[in-house]
């Protein structure tokens, strides 16, 4: 009788939550990827160790206000329930950095984490990671039109989104390489 509720729901916030999303990381999907939570629930992941030591995590500088999330309950024809994870972003990039990474973007697999505008960081594609759906260019018709590569990833979990203690955890796998033009 796993599927019992254990505690209260209750609202106990006395703070502003803005909504949006302050940053995006990727790293590449692995199996082998290890979380270490500090909690016995599961809930809150403290560190990350990739399964490759020379992989790194890596910030993605998308245009204000077009990144987004979501963790969605599904079900599939014969009563099974699953989340999908999905993430859209736009970069305005139409340059050799980003031309680089296209196949990257367009046939890797991926774990995100997604950081909001409140300073929750959350992960998603932990399980089985995130693929791109859609990786499109809109030029935009007036002057004040949006611009740039939407990126759109899902997967499908077999759990919710788990937090990040804070975007410290991410930050410390993360590439900080800078480059100047």
């Amino acid at each position: 009788m796993g599927c019992k509720l254990t505690s209260s729901i209750t609202r106990n916030k006395c703070q502003y939550a803005p909504a949006g999303v302050k940053a995006v990381y990727l790293f590449n999907y692995d199996t082998e990827n290890a979380y270490t939570f500090e909690d016995a629930d599961k809930t809150t992941i403290d560190a990350i160790t990739l399964a490759d030591v020379t992989e790194k995590a890596y910030k993605i500088a998308f245009i204000d206000n077009t990144a987004s999330f979501s963790d969605e309950l599904a079900q599939n024809g014969n009563g099974g329930k699953y989340r999908t994870h999905t993430l859209n972003f736009t970069v305005e990039n139409y340059d050799y950095e980003l031309l680089n990474q296209d196949e990257a973007l367009s046939l890797g697999k991926f774990t995100a984490v997604v950081v909001d505008k409140s300073g929750r960081a959350i992960v998603l594609g932990r399980n089985n990671g995130l693929t791109a759906t859609a990786f499109n260019y809109a030029s935009g018709a007036a002057d004040a039109d949006a611009t740039g590569w939407t990126v759109t990833m899902a997967g499908t979990e077999i759990e919710m989104a788990r937090l990040l203690k804070d975007e410290s955890v991410i930050a410390a796998i993360a590439d900080n390489t800078t480059v100047t033009p």
